[in-house]
């Protein structure tokens, strides 16, 4: 399989695995001075690989490949001056996916397991618990500041159920430039499940993609960095960047098809708001490990 076409369909599969969705998107054909852009862009260095497939209903779908990140973006774009924009659309969803199960050893104790490796790319997580849905005054850090080595899994201590029917996780973001930084908090309600799986969506927490394109001959520059040379589009990465990209980006309202086999819904979050950063108090839940 061609190692670009297997990176965009990589990427679109890690989409579709948290936020699949199945919808239509209504035609809107390309004009004649748009058309020479439609196709297969590729590019890359020696750490990462690059895909853009702009589509000839003027929706484009972006991946990028490198090291622990894959990514895929989907948006529209249209003609501007002697080139294009590529705006990025997003289903606005929560910073921390989290999965649940029922898990009759545990008993009455609830256990939180958080994945180290998506949470590495969070600022400064934070978490709490509650009997009610109030939220509570202090967050306390998951982790320190100095730390920098990963593993897979940090599990908390199994909690009495009777404590936990609330939970938040947080982490500092900038809501707009020249802002001071604030914390935004998620709240989840803990109903009949004991066993939380935890993990971070780096991809919300980034800025949207908005950045011009122009073709130069057949070699398309983004963001004035050589993108790569315009190829045809193939039917199957069509059909791919269509059903696994764009699709769930443009029609967030869609509904979600049956589950397959071992895959679980992710848990619901109640709201999402924001706290100053002097909410943010002791020890943090997992510590750096002194050599």
């Amino acid at each position: 399989m061609n190692h670009y076409f297997r990176t965009l369909r990589n990427a679109c599969s890690t989409a579709t695995a948290l936020f699949a969705l199945t919808a239509s998107v209504t035609p809107h054909a390309a004009t004649p001075a748009e058309v020479s852009y439609v196709g297969d862009y590729r590019g890359g260095s020696v750490d990462t690989v690059s895909q853009l497939a702009l589509l000839d209903d003027n929706t484009f779908c972006f991946a990028l490949s490198g090291g622990a990140l894959d990514m895929v973006i989907a948006g529209r774009w249209k003609s501007e001056g002697t080139g294009v924009r590529l705006q990025q659309v997003r289903h606005d969803q929560t910073l921390f996916p989290v999965f649940t199960r029922k898990a009759s050893t545990l008993g009455t104790m609830v256990e939180f397991d958080f994945h180290g490796q998506t949470l590495s790319n969070a600022r400064a997580p934070v978490f709490a618990v509650s009997v009610d849905d109030t939220p509570p005054t202090t967050l306390r850090p998951l982790f320190g500041k100095d730390h920098n080595t990963w593993s897979e899994s940090y599990p908390l201590p199994a909690l009495p159920a009777e404590s936990v029917r609330y939970f938040y996780l947080g982490d500092v973001v900038e809501e707009a430039p020249g802002k001071p930084p604030v914390v935004k908090v998620v709240q989840y309600r803990l109903d009949g499940a004991n066993s939380v799986r935890v993990g971070f969506d780096q991809l919300q927490a980034m800025p949207l993609m908005d950045q011009r394109a122009e073709l130069k001959g057949d070699m398309l520059f983004l963001s004035g960095s050589r993108m790569g040379r315009r190829r045809v589009l193939s039917l199957e990465v069509e059909q791919a960047v269509r059903t696994g990209c764009i699709l769930p980006a443009l029609n967030p309202d869609s509904p979600r098809p049956a589950l397959r086999k071992g895959q679980s819904m992710p848990l619901e979050p109640l709201k999402t708001f924001t706290v100053s950063v002097s909410a943010i108090a002791g020890k943090p839940f997992f510590e750096a490990k002194i050599k």
